[in-house]
């Protein structure tokens, strides 16, 4: 087993430098998440010369260590394919038509220009939107660092640009994270057994549907919008620490 793990290691480290060097040059320094890659390449790749290290040293406490961080890393990878495979299946759910709100997370905005994420879903909504005339849209995302508006009126902006009547669309600007972001959405509501859908990345609708069951909503679906392939690892690998972190404070449940 420790022989395996120490290969297995090594192939993360080449693999993940290799990525973390696409996603520089492709999507610059600043992508989020992308340091990720960097500290990935370095923690397996010490891990692989200490697993190199006890094997050719024959030395017990290291082995005995190193069977143990095996065993670990192996359940870990089994977790994390099981929750990947959540996020794929909700990513490719189809929502239900004539939904009374559609719900649009917020995503990053630089300056006044919406992020290819949330340019992403801007146009998933709209398309929504255009198939069902009667839904009211709800623009949710409040103002950040780097953010000359805020998310919600970058949406709204973006689906009048698309064709989306104004008179259609509310704004929510106080969120600052998915909780919020669904907390302060229902307040637009008549009530939680509504049909409402959640339009976010594809990626973030397992989370986003899970938080909202969390917190009542009882006739809720998802619409993911897809994101560029290059990005698009990074991204589910990110939504696993952030399911895993909902998870601990109780925002969410596997239920």
């Amino acid at each position: 087993m420790i022989r395996f793990t120490m290969h297995a290691f090594r192939g993360i480290a080449i693999l993940s430098l290799i990525y973390y060097i696409i996603v520089y040059v492709i999507s610059g320094r600043k992508t989020s998440f992308s340091s990720f890659w960097l500290a990935t390449w370095m923690v397996s790749t010490s891990l692989s010369l200490m697993f190199t290290y006890a094997l050719q040293k024959d030395i017990n406490t290291l082995l005995r260590t190193s069977k143990i961080i095996s065993i670990l890393f192996w359940i870990g990878i089994v977790f994390f394919l099981i929750v990947e495979g959540f996020l794929i299946f909700f990513g490719n759910n189809v929502a239900k038509p004539d939904a009374d709100y559609a719900i649009v997370l917020g995503a990053q905005v630089r300056g006044t220009t919406p992020s290819k994420t949330l340019e992403m879903r801007i146009q998933t909504a709209a398309y929504y939107l255009n198939e069902n005339p009667n839904t009211i849209v709800i623009c949710s995302g409040g103002q950040g660092t780097g953010e000359d508006i805020s998310e919600a009126y970058a949406i709204q902006q973006g689906l009048i640009r698309l064709g989306i009547d104004e008179e259609r669309i509310l704004l929510e600007e106080r969120s600052t994270n998915t909780v919020e972001n669904l907390t302060y959405s229902m307040e637009f509501l008549e009530n939680t057994s509504q049909n409402v859908v959640i339009i976010t990345s594809n990626f973030h609708c397992f989370r986003a549907v899970k938080l909202a069951k969390k917190l009542g909503l009882q006739n809720i679906s998802s619409l993911g919008a897809s994101e560029l392939m290059v990005t698009t690892p990074q991204y589910y690998v990110r939504e696993f620490f952030a399911i895993a972190k909902d998870f601990f404070v109780g925002n969410l449940s596997f239920r």
